[in-house]
């Protein structure tokens, strides 16, 4: 199933928890775990194989990072097993163990060993859908840009490519200023898919709302966002109304996806409800603390008057779970006086 919205894959951030929260907005979208180190993928996957625990329904894909031909093969096969709906190779992450270590960004300037890497996952991955995630070159030469395309396409049978429209700074490993300093460029993202019709081409990078997805969208066959969505998950009610055609004139983290008429929007009462329940079942089955899962939902009350209260309250509910006897004592809890 081919999505045109993606959840970025943010290390440490969109776990297990944080994908059930989002699957409840809406099923137009494909979630991705974090980065995951085939190395330590491989030793762990069996005593942590909860961590990668997948939602009924929801496409789920995992991210790995690495590159030995080896590890990918059999990090694919297993993936496989726990029935991902599609593996993505990280050819981005611009940190200094990956410098080190020769993988993410850095392992973009060894072609034929990408080449490689892509072509052990496939033949591990066997009937899933394989895919890249990278970044635009250093030198911003579109045509280095295009051969990197054209010869994985060419030698491999990746068809997807997932391209954050930024390059990283030289010298400089931080996460935080690669994500901000390098220029954006769209433009060499829309001539690639121009250029090569045939592959599927996602742009990433500095997406803000559903008027930058919907211009986007004219040009590239998917969109991918991930800091923006997780400070604001208000936005994921957007997603749903455009891509169910129901209004595509909606507004970024509008009130209106809170309120409804100066009541609480019941998808909201919905997804609350929901969470309450998985909730019950994760403290029941894996001694979950509520935190792990509440702190996703923090953010849901951006943007509104005394939003820093219903943040804090929801904090509050995560170490006060133990006395809600049913939902309406969860749910009066957090916003019994948000209106």
């Amino acid at each position: 199933m081919f999505n045109k919205f993606s959840v970025a894959p943010l290390y440490k951030y969109t776990d297990r928890h944080c994908r059930y929260f989002y699957s409840l907005f809406t099923n137009y979208i494909k979630l991705y775990t974090g980065m995951v180190c085939t190395s330590s993928f491989l030793r762990k996957y069996k005593e942590k194989k909860l961590l990668f625990n997948n939602i009924k329904n929801v496409p789920v894909a995992i991210q790995f990072i690495g590159n030995n031909c080896k590890d990918l093969y059999k990090s694919a096969k297993i993936a496989r097993k726990l029935n991902f709906s599609e593996i993505n190779f990280n050819l981005g992450c611009p940190s200094k163990s990956s410098y080190f270590g020769k993988i993410g960004f850095y392992l973009m300037s060894d072609i034929k060993h990408v080449i490689n890497c892509i072509n052990s996952l496939i033949l591990g991955a066997k009937n899933i859908n394989v895919s890249i995630k990278h970044r635009i070159n250093y030198n911003y030469c579109y045509n280095n840009l295009l051969n990197f395309i054209g010869n994985i396409s060419l030698f491999t049978k990746c068809k997807y490519f997932i391209i954050h429209a930024r390059s990283i700074l030289k010298d400089n490993f931080s996460t935080k200023l690669n994500l901000k300093v390098p220029v954006l460029n769209y433009d060499y993202i829309y001539k690639l898919k121009k250029d090569l019709p045939h592959l599927n081409i996602i742009l990433n990078g500095n997406l803000s709302g559903i008027k930058d997805i919907d211009y986007h969208l004219n040009y590239v066959d998917g969109v991918m966002m991930g800091r923006k969505l997780y400070s604001y998950p208000s936005i994921l009610f957007d997603i749903d109304n455009y891509f169910s055609k129901q209004n595509k004139n909606t507004n970024l983290c509008s009130k209106n996806n809170i309120f409804l008429k100066n009541k609480i929007n019941p998808k909201l009462r919905f997804i609350f409800f929901k969470l309450y329940l998985y909730i019950i079942e994760e403290i029941n089955l894996h001694n979950t603390h509520p935190f792990n899962i509440l702190k996703h939902v923090i953010n849901i009350f951006k943007n509104i008057k005394n939003s820093f209260y219903y943040r804090n309250k929801i904090i509050q509910s995560s170490y006060n779970f133990k006395y809600f006897s049913c939902f309406n004592d969860f749910e009066n809890f957090l916003y019994k006086d948000l209106i």
